[in-house]
């Protein structure tokens, strides 16, 4: 063991220098110092930054308080001594500043230099004017978040509150650092990775991203029949809870915790079917119960049930969450009397997170290998994932690590096929997997999966709580198997504390931490929308499974367990309004597309059915630009922010007048080239079509097994030398032969005993 005071971080012995303004770049940076990095920070001039968000900025006091800002001055010789370099903000100013990754490179030939920008670093939109709203818009992710609505126009697409764009792309950032430190432990060698904002909020919508290839067009946001989802939210006496009844044991539960009704016997409620077409119905007979009943009520019989149920909960209510206090999951801040903020979901410890900021100079150099081109290939090569996940955030993990070079095991029960398949979730999370297609009952399948776990460095698996110990394939096991195993097991809450048991989806975690309540409109109940919180674990589960892989190269205090919870996961991303909370400040409860601090700012109607186009002014001089685009503005252009809040209303109709009647994708490049923070409302389609995403070869060619081509997307960063193209998703059982006789080391004989007894299955 080291006598390196920083031994019991995982990433201890990592430099990180992060230059610029971006807070996507801050986040990046404060993943790595919180797991131990050294971060150190450069910001550009104050004259030189754009205009951040109060938002944003109560989001640094958490995001910069394990960092410790340097002078430009020292520049050349930090960047020399970085492992890490994240650059961050508009392409255009880093160039004006002389910060590029070629010039960077220069400096430190060996560093991985990662350039996290609004739209790349590459093509037609990369001088493009930004912010949070906007790239809600162009990604597509704001015609989604709230999913179907009953009034389009009175609820129009819309942002997520606290400046998430940020919080998406600086996790996405980190997922493809990683992987190239991973690489560098072991072959010296750096990269340059080109991390694009906009691409990696698209990226969260991996189904519907993939639907255009696959002939299928855009949902209409217009709530229809199905108001029931996945997920539903009812009253409680006393707020709001999330209930989700999706399968037929489960909906048989649920009836049981309200008494077994007399109403849910009716032939209108027979099936999934039917209860779809009478929803309406059905929920205003669930809400007369639920509304007579608390939410801790309401809570404790349902799980006492197994039914997936979670309250809703305000972000003040959630720091005083006995279970999420018991798992340690905030923090002191540093520098902050009496504040917390939430730590990384991956059930650490505080002993292996660091609580204070780095001096002011990196710490000497730690020993890393020499360059040498031979040994430079894929970063993830030679790993092998043993993959039990399915539906979204599992599968999404292991397609990222797939896509660093990683094999993929993935073991999937002809019984029980992941949910993912019956969409074009599986087109896109499937690639480049070999599947296994193994009932776990039938006799001789688990030792099959013992030989193969005895070949693999990471086992992800998102069971319930105690399922893998049943079936005999617990962590303990597995390791006596392969000691140097990294075992991801991801749950809703954890796999520890008082509520480790509870039945969750990640629908019900986003009401559960507060992250619902906070977006949409005023006088709207929360809404469970679109799964946010599984594509983000995705990225932290590759992550933190990456970071492991590195302190065991690196001979660090080995991460053998990461315990990931989807509650702490998306809580990390909400620091900002849990310091308001602290600090007694009213956090941004549904403000639409409106901001506190920036007018106007807000998704206007444009030309054709439910077309809008979201327009952010930042500063006086964006202002002024606008008011040279929208003749009904021209006599407006000295009004300050405060004036325009207190004529926002009058502000508001003349731009609508103005949008109304114009195409939103013209419309945006008028406003784009004035210099106005602008995006049209790209629906899935329109982003299949657009110039800059087919420029950066954001969508790339996939043969199927029958021979077809598609277009599906790739991963939102660009890395030439670290990524590889993907293979078509696959049938299940497609590999059983490959798998069990490479990998399992089964003789011709074992493999059709397995077949005899039932143990196999293949489309």
């Amino acid at each position: 063991m080291s006598n390196d005071p920083g031994h019991s971080f995982v990433l201890g012995d990592l430099r990180v220098l992060e230059l610029g303004d971006s807070l996507a770049a801050s986040v990046c940076g404060r993943l790595f110092a919180e797991l131990g990095a050294e971060v150190l920070q450069v910001r550009l001039p104050e004259d030189a930054r754009t205009a951040e968000s109060s938002e944003a900025r109560d989001a640094r006091v958490v995001i910069d308080a394990l960092k410790c800002d340097v002078s430009e001055d020292d520049l050349a010789e930090l960047a020399a001594r970085a492992d890490l370099i994240i650059l961050g903000g508009s392409p255009g100013v880093l160039e004006r500043h002389g910060w590029t990754p070629e010039r960077l490179r220069e400096s430190a030939p060996n560093a991985v230099i990662l350039a996290v920008t609004p739209f790349g670093w590459e093509g037609p939109y990369r001088d493009w004017h930004a912010t949070d709203l906007t790239l809600f818009h162009i990604s597509g992710m704001a015609r989604l978040l709230l999913g179907a609505v009953e009034d389009p126009r009175a609820q129009p697409p819309v942002r997520a509150a606290g400046e998430q764009s940020a919080f998406i792309a600086g996790v996405a950032a980190a997922t493809a650092a990683m992987p190239a430190l991973y690489r560098r432990a072991r072959s010296g060698a750096g990269a340059v990775i080109d991390l694009s904002m906009h691409e990696a909020l698209a990226s969260m919508a991996a189904r519907e991203l993939a639907s255009p290839a696959l002939g299928i067009v855009p949902s209409s946001r217009t709530r229809r029949g199905d108001v029931l989802g996945a997920s539903v939210v009812l009253p409680a006496s006393d707020g709001w809870v999330t209930v989700s009844p999706r399968e037929a044991h489960q909906w048989r539960a649920w009836v049981e915790v309200m008494g077994s009704p007399a109403w849910a016997s009716e032939p209108r409620f027979a099936t999934n079917d039917e209860r779809l077409k009478h929803a309406g119905e059905l929920i205003a007979l669930m809400s007369a119960w639920t509304r007579e009943r608390t939410r801790a009520e309401i809570y404790a019989a349902t799980q006492a049930g197994h039914v997936p149920c979670l309250p809703s909960n305000g972000p003040g209510e959630v720091l005083q969450d006995e279970h999420l206090r018991l798992r340690d999951a905030f923090a002191p801040v540093a520098g902050e009397d009496g504040i917390v903020g939430p730590v990384p979901p991956f059930g650490l410890g505080a002993a292996r997170l660091r609580s204070e900021p780095p001096s002011r100079a990196f710490s000497p150099a730690p020993a890393w290998p020499k360059p040498a081109e031979s040994e430079v290939g894929l970063p993830l090569a030679g790993v092998r994932v043993l993959d039990f996940s399915w539906v979204i955030a599992g599968p999404t993990a292991t397609q990222y690590l797939a896509s660093f070079g990683a094999e993929i095991v993935k073991i999937e029960s002809p019984d029980r096929p992941d949910p993912g398949r019956r969409t074009a979730l599986h087109d896109v999370l499937g690639r480049s997997k070999l599947n296994l297609g193994l009932n776990l009952k039938a006799p001789g399948a688990i030792d099959a999966v013992h030989a193969i776990a005895a070949e693999c460095d990471i086992v992800i698996e998102n069971f319930a709580s105690g399922v893998m110990d049943r079936l005999g394939l617990g962590e303990d096991i597995l390791r006596r198997l392969s000691p140097d195993l990294v075992y991801v097991s991801s749950s809703g809450l954890g796999r520890t504390g008082p509520q480790a048991e509870a039945v969750a989806y990640g629908t019900l975690i986003q009401c559960f931490v507060g992250f619902a309540e906070l977006n949409g409109f005023p006088g709207y109940a929360p809404s469970t929308g679109f799964a946010w919180s599984d594509p983000l674990c995705g990225m932290l589960l590759a992550f933190s499974s990456t970071a492991a892989l590195y302190a065991r190269a690196r001979g660090r205090a080995p991460l053998h367990a990461i315990d990931h919870s989807m509650a702490e996961a998306l809580l990390w991303t909400m620091p900002g309004t849990l310091v308001e909370v602290q600090r007694g400040e009213e956090p941004p409860r549904q403000l639409g597309n409106r901001s506190r601090d920036f007018v106007p700012h807000d998704a206007y109607p444009a030309l054709g059915d439910d077309r809008w186009i979201a327009i952010a002014v930042t500063t006086d001089e964006e202002w002024r630009a606008l008011c040279g685009e929208i003749p009904s503005l021209r006599g407006l252009e000295g009004l300050d922010v405060e004036a325009r809040r207190g004529r926002i209303e009058e502000i508001d109709a003349h731009i609508t007048a103005w949008t109304e009647a114009r195409d939103a994708l013209a419309t945006m490049r008028q406003l784009q080239a004035a210099g106005v923070p602008t995006g049209a409302t790209f629906d899935t389609q329109m982003l299949f079509e657009d110039e800059h995403l087919w420029a950066r070869e954001f969508y790339q060619p996939v043969v199927t097994p029958k021979g077809d081509t598609q277009m599906l997307p790739r991963t939102p960063w660009r890395w030439p030398d670290g990524m590889r193209p993907f293979d078509a998703a696959t049938p299940i059982g497609a590999d059983n032969v490959e798998v069990l006789e490479r990998i399992a080391r089964l003789t011709p004989e074992a493999i059709d005993a397995l077949a005899a007894n039932g143990a196999l299955a293949a489309d």
